[in-house]
């Protein structure tokens, strides 16, 4: 009896000074492009999302790096983490939590990461090589698919906005904020501000970036620069 007895008094002395592992494994998806992290500066951060299913509209920011997991970005990942208490005292500049790569389940390529690139405009609608009137100097643009904007050189004014869809194929953009300069003819101006808001898809060929209408007829061509 008192050998259970001095057994049980052992137990309990080495589970009170033993932390217990109350890690947990989560499976997230990491979308192949990072974002700025809001009040970080220039810091950016990964977008990920526990659902089981991907959601893309469902990101969001993850500023704390995943221990063991090697990122690349234009590739959509799908991950197996553990997930931690940090033990001792925990710097004011450190999260509570520590994050472990346990397995990759999938990577995989996203097609719509290609559109991200500096542009020049080569035609639109029957204007070819249309050019800056003030600046005889051809228009260009910028595509960032991983936070979805746009902005660019509409043919006098400058003018940005927002990607709406972008699933390498299918492509829908809204402008948004446009310049007010005073410009001596607006129709080149309003060709691309019309091209860009009814465009509905898009393809690369040979060398190329063509948007297209709902109807699949050629609105505005691109050169990448790089």
């Amino acid at each position: 009896m008192k050998k259970y007895g001095l057994w049980l008094l052992t137990l309990l002395m080495f589970s009170c000074s033993t932390p217990m592992d109350e890690s947990i494994i989560e499976t997230w998806w990491i979308n192949s492009g990072k974002v700025s992290c809001e009040d970080l500066g220039e810091m950016t951060c990964l977008q990920v999302q526990s659902n089981e299913t991907l959601d893309p509209q469902a990101w969001i920011s993850h500023p704390e790096d995943i221990l063991g997991f090697e990122y690349e970005a234009g590739h959509i990942y799908q991950i197996r983490i553990k997930i931690s208490d940090r033990q001792g005292p925990i710097p004011a500049d450190a999260n509570s939590k520590i994050y472990e790569l346990v397995e990759v389940v999938s990577m995989v390529y996203d097609p719509s990461t290609r559109l991200t690139n500096s542009y020049i405009v080569t035609s639109v609608g029957e204007i070819t090589d249309p050019k800056d009137p003030f600046l005889e100097i051809p228009l260009s643009f910028y595509f960032d698919a991983t936070i979805k904007f746009f902005g660019g050189n509409l043919g006098c004014n400058s003018g940005g906005g927002e990607i709406i869809v972008n699933d390498g194929k299918n492509l829908e953009l809204r402008l948004g904020r446009i310049t007010l300069k005073a410009c001596p003819d607006m129709e080149l101006e309003k060709a691309v501000s019309l091209a860009l808001s009814n465009t509905r898809s898009y393809e690369f060929e040979n060398e190329e970036l063509l948007f297209f209408n709902e109807a699949g007829e050629v609105l505005i061509t691109f050169k990448p620069v790089d």
